[in-house]
């Protein structure tokens, strides 16, 4: 019976050896994309609009490649999805803007069908800022239109500070601009009550996410909601759990987190991007739910102060995801900016 024992203890060490093996192997097998495999999101968008059609394209600067969705002419509108999430989050914009725009909307580094490096500094916003430049050159665009949502957002009114010349308007959802995150989070205690799940995302990793779970709480607790209020349709849903639910890519969207938000005793001078004093110059909206529970309405007022021109728009009874949640009220707003 002893020995028994024995060879059934040894067969469950060795297949679990064998098994971490393989689980390290596949966390550091690099993450590909098939560029020829068409990108579902698009098929559909495309199959239920007979219009002016998407079309799928990739950018390559610097050694890494943005997958991004177009369609349209006219004036550049570029969408900058937040975490957890891809280009097909600001569809309805999209759709609503594509036959007098031109609409751009790219899947961020890590996420989609983007490149997803495992180089943390890869994710510097001031390194992705430089891709979206050079996209913006590659697209021929002069002054553009952005529309970011959560960590979007962040970058987008980044953006926006170190490039004021390339940008008519910005308009973040959601979010505020990392310099103005930082700042409350040095400073101010609910501030980093907050945002306190960030420092529990940047302890994740393929492995931690698979035996927690997380890859399926993406579902449920931002899309599933989504889909059984009819914000979302069930089509639409599956998309999104498809997409956003892959381990090792929620791990590299993570990166944005961990190439930019410094523990909150950490935060130095040199983490605020593009400095600590930048402003906003250009015409500006910042728009959030009030029933949102990441977004903090201490972020807007801050917002406010390190802007010239900008609009405060908070909408009664949304959450964390206004452009989903609320469309109609969001197109409007963003359209109403851009025009002016």
């Amino acid at each position: 019976m002893i020995q028994k024992l024995k060879r059934i203890s040894l067969l469950l060490l060795v297949g679990f050896l064998i098994s971490a093996f393989f689980a390290v192997i596949w966390v550091k097998m690099p993450i590909s994309v098939d560029v020829s495999e068409p990108d579902p999101a698009v098929v559909h968008a495309n199959r239920l609009d007979k219009g002016v059609s998407y079309n799928s394209s990739y950018f390559e600067h610097d050694g890494r490649t943005l997958h991004y969705v177009e369609a349209g002419e006219g004036e550049l509108v570029l969408f900058l999805h937040g975490f957890p999430s891809y280009w097909f989050s600001f569809i309805r914009q999209m759709d609503a803007f594509k036959d007098n725009y031109r609409v751009v909307a790219i899947d961020g580094l890590g996420a989609g069908k983007s490149d997803a490096p495992r180089d943390v500094e890869a994710y510097k916003l001031e390194n992705m800022a430089a891709h979206l430049d050079a996209l913006i050159d590659h697209l021929d665009g002069d002054k553009v239109h952005i529309v970011g949502h959560d960590w979007g957002s962040t970058f987008a009114f980044g953006f926006a500070q170190r490039y004021p010349d390339r940008v008519a308007s910005v308009t973040g959802l959601s979010a505020p601009p990392q310099n103005v995150l930082l700042d409350l989070m040095q400073l101010d205690s609910s501030a980093r009550q907050t945002s306190a799940y960030i420092e529990r995302l940047k302890q994740a990793n393929p492995l931690l996410i698979v035996a927690m779970g997380a890859d399926k709480r993406v579902w449920t607790g931002a899309y599933e909601p989504l889909v059984k209020k009819g914000l979302l349709t069930g089509e639409e849903g599956d998309l999104f759990r498809k997409t956003t639910g892959k381990p090792k890519r929620i791990d590299a969207h993570i990166n944005w987190y961990r190439a930019n938000i410094p523990a909150f005793d950490a935060i130095k001078d040199s983490d605020f991007w593009p400095s600590r004093k930048a402003r906003l110059t250009m015409p500006a909206q910042i728009i959030w739910g009030q029933d949102d529970r990441v977004f903090a309405t201490d972020y807007a007022e801050a917002t406010e102060k390190n802007a010239d021109n900008i609009q405060m728009i908070s909408l009664p009874g949304i959450g964390h995801w206004p452009h989903v949640e609320s469309p109609e009220k969001v197109t409007r707003a963003i359209e109403k900016l851009i025009s002016e």
